[in-house]
Order: structure tokens, then sequence, then C-alpha cells
């Protein structure tokens, strides 16, 4: 059984994770227009300029799609937005695991032990 000082450090632990939490939720919830693919620059000579491509994933392989100079900063933008909702997500799976893992230590800390002594036969 844990005592009242080690509960409230506990406690403290995981009010300072849902709140980490809730910010990853609103970071995750945001309207922005997202292209869940990565934006590639390619060079085919060091003097020519680049060209860019969008890598599309696919079950199988992944696939590129030629992105027009005018595009490329929009592309740019909505790439950057899905790289951050997904990295928000990955946090935010492990910041619930690690508030399961505290709420799980709190609930054992707050169980009396019991003590069972085996009887033996006769």
């Amino acid at each position: 059984m844990l005592n009242h000082a080690q509960l409230s450090s506990l406690r403290q632990k995981v009010h300072n994770l849902k709140g980490r939490r809730s910010t990853l939720e609103r970071l995750a919830m945001q309207r922005h227009h997202m292209l869940a693919a990565s934006l590639l620059e390619r060079r085919f000579r060091p003097s020519a300029p680049a060209a860019y491509y969008l890598s599309i994933p696919s079950p199988l392989t992944s696939r590129h799609r030629y992105v027009r100079k005018a595009e490329v900063e929009v592309v740019r933008r909505q790439t950057a937005a899905w790289r951050e909702f997904s990295q928000a997500l990955a946090e935010w799976v492990r910041v619930n695991q690690d508030i399961e893992r505290l709420l799980r230590q709190i609930g054992r800390g707050r169980c009396r032990t019991i003590n069972l002594t085996l009887r033996r036969a006769r």
C-alpha cells in the first residue's frame, strides 16, 4: 500500500499527462487540409533546378507524382500538416499508455494487502 505522498505524486503525474493529451487532441482535431504523403526534392544534375515529387504510400509500394512549381508551397504546408498530425497521434497513444499505467499503479497502491494462510490438512 502506498502512502499519501506517493499517491499524490502519481495523481499529479496523471493530471499533467491529461493536460498534454488535451493539447495533442486539439492539435489532431485542427481543420487543416492535409496530404498523406511526403514531398521529395530531386535534382537530376547538380546544376539543374530541383524538381518536386509527392511520394504517396500504397500497400505494396509508394507512387510518385510530379508537383508543379506553383503548387510546391501549398503541398509543402499540407504534407507538413500531415506529418504534425501523425506525430501528435503517435504521442497521444504513448501518453494514453502512460496514463493507464499510472492509474493502475494508483489502484494497486490503494489496495490493502490480503494475507492468505494455507491450512494444513490433518
